[in-house]
């Protein structure tokens, strides 16, 4: 269990320490333990509910999906650190989605919000409507012994889900043992102790701050979320609860950034930033500055299924920032990476496909409807992203094998022509999409957000930008501004929205 040890442990030498504050609710060490024994022994005394997956039938499974829920600590917890395995879902998930979920992986009992209680009647199993201020109170009697067993680290702890909205998503099985090794190693490549009070604004339900979650937990430090984390409320975390690390996606920080240039903000006792899930754009990183002056930013690659991959960090100093790495950095520890040719089309002899041996990678997917995403070669393991490697040993990510656009035969990766156009002193983001094209098959599309509303740049000055640094071929057809983005949950850029927007003709883009 990762936390299995760690915890008793803080629960016994500082029970009054703040170990979670989620959506305004506070947790001390000593109480989250007891919380979490009696959850453990509640529900490993439930009836196993028939499970077709081998590695589960035997295991007490309990289903979460409370979101940012006030008491949503103590249920993350017990994956953590009791031998119970958790199914999270994303209160965010279309309810066929969910309900596809349970059909083929049902939990011993769910625990869901008040918003969420749908279809409960018709379940199998008992369904817990978490109440907000009460939370959920084990039925358990007086003389229970308030002890957890120890379990085997090949022994799973929790079930995540790849993003879906219109099909079923493929399911991570995680074990005890890679997540274990991943807290040891991050402890200390990043130098996390228990002083490392972690505010990380975004849905619990996803890896990030999920992780965060973890990693703030195993030190013994505390966590810091909620529901509505704007900006403001992120500034008024870091004042009031001395808060030394930041752990988000770029587009809060970008969020940050505006607010501070706005309102004068400072988090001038923030030590660290550490960001995943989008490119960092270097424009962002240079205001960074601005609102953490002494913040050193981490930007690392990874995935669901391949935990930590490499890290860059930019440590502050009079002149802006002394990176260790270029791209998204160097190997993590105890981490290989290899590049394998990409066989499609024509284009770029220096990127492959990248590929990992790692002791922190899953074995592969409890299930998947298409051979998409992960994949294994033996001891080496690939979600299929395209990159290339620096003789110094630095990783480029510029994009995916199942996202590539192929233009009039080529190959082009479009998170590469947008980190071209982000260098652009006017352009704050940049999305390239492939459309359809009666000559070319795929034509390139860049929507692109200004950093002044009122200046938008043409689309020939734009191409003969690109053209500078980028083949002909990798040059986009058509330049469209926007002034807002659709976004997905886990703050990226939501692709497929967005084309819809354009072929609906949306009265937010402009066409250059």
């Amino acid at each position: 269990m990762p936390l299995s040890q760690s915890l008793p442990d803080h629960a016994r030498l500082h029970p009054d320490r703040m170990a979670t504050r989620i959506s305004g609710r506070a947790l001390s060490y000593g109480l989250l333990w007891n919380k979490v024994q009696r959850l453990y022994h509640w529900i490993a005394a439930l009836p196993r509910q028939p499970r077709e997956q081998d590695i589960l039938r035997d295991v007490p499974v309990f289903g979460v999906m409370l979101g940012n829920h006030p008491h949503t600590a103590e249920f993350l917890t017990a994956a953590l650190s009791t031998p119970c395995c958790m199914i999270l879902l994303d209160p965010a998930m279309p309810q066929e989605v969910v309900s596809g979920i349970l059909d083929r992986l049902p939990p011993d009992v769910l625990f869901v919000g008040p918003d969420n209680a749908f279809g409960a009647e018709d379940l199998p199993f008992p369904v817990v409507v978490v109440d907000e201020e009460a939370g959920f109170e084990p039925p358990l009697s007086d003389n229970v012994t308030l002890t957890v067993p120890a379990c085997a680290d090949e022994a799973p702890f929790m079930v995540t889900f790849t993003s879906g909205t219109t099909s079923q998503p493929k399911a991570i099985l995680r074990k005890r043992a890679e997540w274990r090794a991943s807290l040891e190693l991050g402890r200390r490549h990043f130098g996390l102790s228990e002083t490392a009070h972690t505010c990380s604004p975004g849905p619990l339900a996803h890896g990030l701050t999920l992780y965060s979650f973890a990693e703030t937990l195993d030190v013994g430090a505390s966590f810091h979320s909620g529901r509505k984390f704007g900006a403001e409320q992120i500034f008024e975390c870091f004042e009031n609860h001395a808060i030394a690390r930041l752990v988000c996606v770029p587009s809060v920080l970008d969020a940050l950034v505006r607010h501070g240039s706005e309102t004068g903000h400072v988090a001038a006792h923030l030590q660290k930033i550490t960001t995943a899930g989008a490119r960092l754009e270097s424009h962002l990183l240079t205001k960074l500055r601005a609102i953490a002056p002494s913040a050193t930013v981490t930007e690392y690659y990874g995935a669901s299924e391949l935990g930590f991959v490499s890290t860059a960090d930019h440590i502050p100093h009079e002149e802006g920032y002394a990176s260790s790495a270029s791209g998204v950095g160097r190997a993590f520890p105890e981490v290989q990476i290899a590049l394998r040719p990409v066989s499609t089309g024509e284009g770029d002899d220096h990127s492959g496909i990248i590929y990992v041996r790692s002791p922190l990678s899953i074995q592969d997917y409890l299930w998947q409807q298409d051979q998409s995403g992960f994949r294994r070669d033996g001891e080496w393991a690939s979600v299929g992203d395209i990159g290339r490697l620096s003789e110094n040993g630095s990783l480029t990510v510029i994009g995916r094998a199942d996202g590539m656009v192929i233009t009039g035969g080529y190959n082009v990766y479009p998170e590469e022509v947008a980190a071209c156009l982000t260098q652009h002193p006017a352009i704050r983001a940049a999305c390239i999409l492939g459309l359809p094209d009666a000559y070319l098959g795929q034509k390139l599309v860049a929507v692109l957000e200004f950093e002044q509303q009122d200046g938008p740049v043409s689309a020939k000055e734009l191409g003969v930008f690109c053209a500078k640094y980028l083949p002909r071929y990798k040059v986009p057809r058509d330049f469209i501004a926007t002034q807002a983005w659709p976004m997905t949950q886990s703050g990226k850029i939501a692709r497929g929205l967005l084309t819809d927007w354009i072929k609906a003709r949306a009265p937010g883009l402009v066409l250059l």
